[in-house]
C-alpha cells in the first residue's frame, strides 16, 4: 500500500513539473471500505486511470487484501507512444508495456 502511495505521489509531481501542460480530464471516486479510482488526462495526451478494490487473500480467504490495477499512456522523448498497464496485489508490482 505505501509503494502504491509513493508511485502515485511521484506520478502526479511528474504532472506538476510538465511544462505548459494542463488536465483536461480529471475524475476521483473515493469509498469508505478503502476501494477507490480515478482517471486523468492531459493537454499533451498524457493519460493515467487506476482502480482499486479489497478482494479476500488467496493465501488466506479470511484476510483482506487490496488489489490495484490500471494504465497509463505517455510519449518518450524521441516522440514514441507507449501504454503501460499494470496490476498490484499481494502477489506484487506487475507492469506490461505496448508501443501504440
Amino acid at each position: 500500500m505505501k509503494f502504491v502511495a509513493a508511485f502515485a505521489f511521484l506520478c502526479l509531481l511528474g504532472v506538476c513539473l510538465a511544462e505548459e501542460t494542463s488536465i483536461v480530464a480529471d475524475d476521483k471516486e473515493m469509498n469508505v471500505d478503502g476501494s477507490y479510482k480515478f482517471h486523468y488526462e492531459q493537454s499533451d495526451g498524457q493519460k493515467r486511470e487506476e482502480m482499486a478494490e479489497l478482494k479476500a487473500s488467496a493465501v488466506d480467504p479470511e484476510v483482506q487484501a487490496i488489489s490495484v490495477s490500471g494504465s497509463y499512456e505517455y510519449t518518450d522523448n524521441n516522440g514514441k507512444r507507449y501504454l503501460v498497464t499494470y496490476t498490484a496485489d499481494e502477489n506484487g508490482y506487475r507492469p506490461t508495456v505496448k508501443q501504440l
